[in-house]
């Protein structure tokens, strides 16, 4: 017998990504319920009220009970602007509690993307045990999101898994002024694609596709497990991702470099406890790349 998974957020870039994995992978295993303004005939029902909706509405549309929560949305920044946006930031708790006091039921698992923000700066390899002091408001609306679940999970008596993601790339990222989907653009208008100082901050980059694999073998974990950092396990700087997608593009340029006065931190992950519960990530960052250029 299928499971009913409640998705929300599928409208974003991972949610989008994961729905389309489930479709290849999961459709027998599960039967979709999307919390969003997505639409798609396939799955059972779609409640896209923006957080309007309340129980009546599930038991209209004939969900009386949900086995599993995938809580994917949520306000995320499209740059680092937006990242203090406090209506925004707020926005993402309100609706969280929102979403636990309306759902149907208690499922029997819940499962939460956080976000590597919840860290703030940090000068060594992070792994899930390094000081969380975000630096950011949006950081902290996921940090509080992280505690709130974990109080009424533990009250409920439902396997909660919060999975904090790191920097994700691939198809789907376009509207992000992020240095991957930024330098494509520019590759793509012939322009020379601009690094902000020096190019040498590392970044461990995690391609859509794998991050959709491990968020889905997360619902097999039999207990919390505690967070889950969804990251890579091989960084590279700035500057090696910008010349690989030179590379891909065969365009003639060069880099122009823009000198700032601070020099970004290096995020690299010890992603031993991912690998041991979840698994591996698959695909190659040039791969990777070439895949998104191509798209």
């Amino acid at each position: 017998m299928k499971k009913v998974l409640l998705l929300t957020g599928t409208t974003g870039f991972i949610g989008q990504s994961l729905l389309k994995f489930i479709e290849i992978n999961y459709e027998k295993d599960y039967e979709i319920v999307l919390l969003s303004s997505a639409v798609n005939e396939n799955y059972k029902t779609v409640l896209h009220k923006n957080y309007t909706f309340n129980k009546q509405d599930f038991e209209k549309n004939g969900i009386l009970k949900v086995d599993i929560v995938l809580h994917i949305g949520a306000f995320t920044p499209k740059s680092g602007i937006e990242a203090n946006d406090i209506n925004k930031s707020n926005a993402n708790i309100f609706n969280t509690k929102y979403l636990l006091d309306n759902l149907p039921n208690f499922p029997e698992k819940f499962i939460f993307l956080s976000t590597l923000d919840v860290y703030g700066k940090i000068e060594t390899i992070i792994d899930e045990s390094s000081f969380t002091n975000p630096l950011t408001m949006y950081g902290w609306s996921k940090l509080y999101c992280e505690k709130l679940l974990e109080n009424w999970s533990k009250e409920n008596n439902i396997i909660l898994q919060i999975l904090r993601i790191g920097h994700i790339y691939g198809k789907g990222e376009e509207a992000y002024k992020k240095v991957i989907p930024v330098t494509i653009q520019k590759l793509k208008n012939g322009e020379n694609p601009q690094i902000f100082g020096t190019g040498y901050e590392k970044r461990s980059f995690l391609h859509v596709d794998d991050v959709s694999n491990l968020i889905m073998k997360s619902i097999l974990l039999r207990k919390y497990e505690g967070v889950i950092n969804l990251c890579s396990s091989n960084s590279y700087t700035i500057k090696n991702i910008v010349e690989m997608l030179i590379e891909i593009s065969n365009k003639k340029v060069q880099i122009d470099y823009i000198e700032t006065e601070n020099r970004g931190v290096d995020f690299e992950f010890d992603t031993s406890k991912m690998n041991k519960l979840l698994g591996y990530e698959k695909v190659n960052i040039m791969e990777g790349l070439k895949n998104e250029y191509n798209g």
